[in-house]
């Protein structure tokens, strides 16, 4: 497996392991191009755990 396989193949799955994407099959289709409603997903799904809304106000 090339350098840049490897490092494709454990980007998947950290992102998975954090929840970023939920879904195993992706993990198989890394290479592939996306739809842009795919990326914002899971730049929003990212937002949303590391800036959560419902935390106190002050």
């Amino acid at each position: 497996m090339a350098v840049e396989d490897e490092r494709i193949r454990m980007i998947g799955i950290m992102a998975r392991e954090a929840g970023i994407i939920d879904d195993p099959g992706w993990l198989s289709r890394l290479t592939e191009p996306v739809p842009l409603w795919v990326v914002l997903e899971m730049m929003l799904k990212w937002i949303d755990r590391y800036d959560p809304q419902d935390g106190p106000y002050d």
